[in-house]
């Protein structure tokens, strides 16, 4: 086999669920891929917010140590392209390219990859012109008589985020669909999560004739395939939490020399560990200073884990809201930073499910600043245990863990609040729509902020 190439295949507010997962969806072209790769089942990504999750993945590092504790559009930037995954293989002598949805560089650090597919159309019609760019990408390089160097080429799909794709009743009968668990069943969570299943639907196709271009152009026996999303689906109690709900990911990944033949893993596992992973799979030497470990024992099997723990962030999405959290096979431990009454709304995404559940009393809901949830007993992490006297001792370890890692990656929220950076902007805490002014310009100081 020569110098593999990779392909990464990048979802938007996916989450687990597609049919890979197990969940009532029609996404049989990942749910193939499945079948030929390790499943990860217990995948999570390292902070639940678009551009911090990206930037942690594809540097394996997390997002305050490269720089990105907000959203790439609304001021935060890549500390050093050099740490981008595709700079990292091309300086090694693979030709990187990349079409469609990126959400962590831009003009003020420049452009990691060696080459960028262009990619056309519509809001509605823009993954399927992607896919196609990646496409005539792929027979191309087929059809190339020597062999070039080997190849990264990423595809980022913009959904299933929401706008949601339309769905047509006759397709995606409202009374029939089977909603994720922290959200109530109601008529305007059954318009939402239709609109959600045609778009991760639509992806699916996506992702089906991008394989399949793979496949005709000879290149897939020496081409791994990873499929990953960056955080939890667009709904409240999901994106832009520490729950499960919104750092479980969908991560698959096949090697066409170690066939994963329909295996999952479930094994804790961070989407920092992708980095070092891939460097090793594909022969490159991994940087320094990674916080993540390879993943390759598990791949092939002679492994069980990887990692006791695994740490996530938020900072800034649409507005602050400052949190950390640290999870093991059996509890999760979070903490929030953010002196106010209950979460800010800019946060979540303006959807029908959330206007209902605001009319309810969302926007009320007390915000705990300590939570710790038994994964065994309470898998929904709905019963806050930290208040509970058995589990004093427990809740004081997993505090002075989270602090010891807070110290080790140089986290600023050690030292208080976090500034917007020069350029920055932010929903005020009042604001109940990411939409909605008015903002916060950087940098700003703690009074004018919280």
């Amino acid at each position: 086999m020569n110098t593999p190439n990779l392909l990464i295949l990048h979802c938007h507010d996916m989450g687990r669920y597609n049919s890979a997962y197990g969940f009532g969806l029609r996404t049989p072209h990942m749910q193939d891929l499945a079948r030929e790769s390790v499943l990860f089942r217990n995948a999570h990504c390292a902070a639940p917010t678009c551009s911090p999750s990206r930037a942690a993945m594809l540097t394996g590092k997390h997002a305050h140590e490269v720089g990105m504790m907000g959203l790439l559009h609304r001021g935060w930037v890549l500390r050093d392209r050099k740490e981008h995954l595709a700079s990292i293989l091309s300086e090694q002598g693979w030709h990187s390219a990349y079409c469609g949805v990126q959400h962590e560089f831009d003009d003020r650090c420049g452009c990691p990859y060696d080459e960028k597919l262009e990619n056309g159309w519509g809001f509605a019609s823009r993954d399927m012109s992607s896919a196609l760019s990646c496409v005539d990408w792929l027979r191309k390089r087929g059809e190339e008589q020597e062999a070039p160097e080997p190849f990264y080429l990423w595809c980022g799909f913009f959904w299933p985020h929401e706008p949601f794709k339309e769905a047509p009743a006759e397709r995606f009968p409202r009374a029939q669909l089977q909603l994720p668990s922290p959200l109530p069943d109601s008529e305007q969570t059954r318009e939402d999560w239709a609109g959600y299943a045609a778009s991760v639907e639509n992806t699916d196709s996506c992702v089906g004739m991008i394989l399949d271009a793979l496949e005709a152009s000879g290149l897939a026996e020496n081409t791994i395939v990873v499929l990953t999303t960056d955080h939890g689906v667009p709904f409240p109690f999901m994106k832009c939490n520490l729950t499960a709900h919104g750092t479980g990911i969908s991560l698959m990944i096949r090697d066409p020399r170690e066939p994963g033949r329909d295996r999952c893993s479930d094994a804790l596992v961070s989407h920092l560990d992708l980095v070092p992973t891939l460097c090793e799979l594909l022969g490159a030497e991994a940087p320094q200073g990674l916080r993540g470990f390879s993943l390759k024992g598990l791949l092939e099997g002679g492994q069980d884990e990887v990692r006791e723990t695994h740490a996530a962030e938020v900072t800034y999405h649409a507005g602050y809201e400052p949190k950390r959290g640290l999870r093991s096979q059996r509890w999760n431990y979070i903490r929030n930073y953010l002196q106010r009454p209950a979460a800010p709304m800019a946060n979540i995404d303006q959807t029908s499910t959330k206007a209902y559940m605001v009319e309810a009393g969302l926007h009320e809901i007390p915000l705990m600043q300590e939570e710790l949830y038994d994964l065994s007993l309470d898998p929904a992490e709905r019963n806050n245990l930290a208040a509970s006297t058995p589990h004093a001792e427990l809740l004081k370890e997993f505090s002075a863990k989270l602090d010891q890692w807070m110290e080790e990656t140089d986290d600023p929220l050690r030292h208080g609040h976090v500034p917007l950076p020069e350029g920055g902007w932010s929903n005020v805490y009042e604001a109940m729509s990411p939409r909605e002014g008015p903002h916060l310009k950087g940098p700003v100081t703690p009074e004018q902020d919280v």
